[in-house]
């Protein structure tokens, strides 16, 4: 259609030699709604100028460049599963002409509570949609007989292991690398896997990590991204922490344990999670009073010593009136824009 362009996400990657494969997975999502595409937008540069009318489906975080906000004029986004990292959505919310932009294409789905706050005090009607990884059986599921376990990622502070090669410096200063882990506790770990995961179980395991080494393009990400998720969707059982292998394992019917460790950090942890993770089944070391006092309500928490590890527990399928919700949404987005050019 000469008058339209569908347009996807892109990552470019970072400058500091890291990709995480989450968010290829997050494009994997919003890729299964589009019935063709002939445009690429740089996640971090939505402000590129558009020769027509791009259709879009933005899912995730696009707040990491605030100076590049906001989005070109000719770009009409459904903003769905958004969210707002606090330090860097203060500055997006702090500019009118930003404002104007959330509130020509309101009501915002959001991924998590706090961003939908965030919204709602600057005047911006926005709702909690849940994430849209939580939709991807759509193109994922499978039939194959289940077997094996995968580690992912499981504690923050094991992270250290692929980043130790950069200078304490660098670190410190890097927002990708700030949000990967917690330096406390790479320089004080708290945890090991083995007090979550019975060293059995984690020697027959496969470990993967999210975080890979940023050699390839973006095209071959994808394709990493999607071998990573038919590995998901056949496997017994994934064990996490992170949200973007997690959620994927819902929609894919995988028994999924995700890894709570500690994680109260209102500004870089617990504002993603809040929404999030009362869908799943989470391992914890603390008492469950102390975490369904963390989320203000009751959640799905699970002690280590509870886990009978050769039949793991069932997910939640509380998510599913929301996945329900998020297709429903992405494919009257898709229909609305093709028929009005006609």
């Amino acid at each position: 259609m000469k008058n339209l362009d569908l347009a996807l996400v892109k990552h470019t990657g970072t400058n500091y030699g890291l990709v995480n494969i989450g968010d290829y997975i997050q494009i994997c999502a919003a890729e299964q709604f589009m019935p063709r595409i002939n445009l690429e937008i740089e996640r971090d540069g939505l402000n590129k100028k558009l020769k027509k009318k791009t259709i879009i489906i933005l899912n995730g975080w696009f707040t990491n460049h605030p100076e590049n906000w906001p989005p070109d004029r000719n770009l009409h986004p459904l903003f769905i599963s958004f969210h707002l990292q606090p330090e860097s959505g203060q500055k997006i919310l702090s500019a009118r002409e930003n404002i104007e932009f959330l509130k020509k294409n309101q009501p915002i789905g959001c991924r998590d509570f706090n961003t939908v706050k965030m919204l709602e005090e600057k005047g911006i009607k926005a709702y909690f949609s849940y994430c849209l990884t939580s939709t991807l059986d759509l193109k994922y599921n499978s039939q194959n007989k289940r077997s094996g376990v995968f580690i992912v990622d499981p504690l923050y502070s094991q992270d250290f292991g692929i980043i130790k090669k950069f200078s304490l410096k660098k670190i410190i200063f890097s927002p990708p690398l700030k949000k990967l882990f917690k330096l406390k506790d790479v320089i004080f770990p708290k945890s090991k896997t083995e007090d979550f995961i019975p060293k059995e179980v984690v020697d027959k395991a496969e470990k993967i990590e999210h975080y890979i080494n940023d050699t390839t393009n973006h095209q071959d990400l994808m394709k990493q991204a999607k071998t990573l998720l038919k590995k998901y969707a056949c496997a017994k059982l994934v064990i996490t922490s992170r949200i973007h292998c997690a959620i994927p394992c819902l929609a894919l019917g995988t028994p999924v344990l995700f890894i709570l460790n500690g994680l109260r950090d209102e500004n870089q942890h617990m504002s993603r999670f809040r929404g999030i993770l009362d869908h799943i089944n989470i391992l914890s070391l603390q008492k469950k009073e102390e975490l369904n006092s963390l989320f203000g309500k009751k959640i799905n928490c699970y002690h280590p010593c509870e886990i009978d590890w050769d039949n793991p527990p069932q997910n939640p399928e509380t998510f599913k009136h929301h996945a329900d919700s998020l297709k429903k949404k992405c494919y009257q987005f898709i229909k609305q824009h093709m028929n009005a050019i006609k």
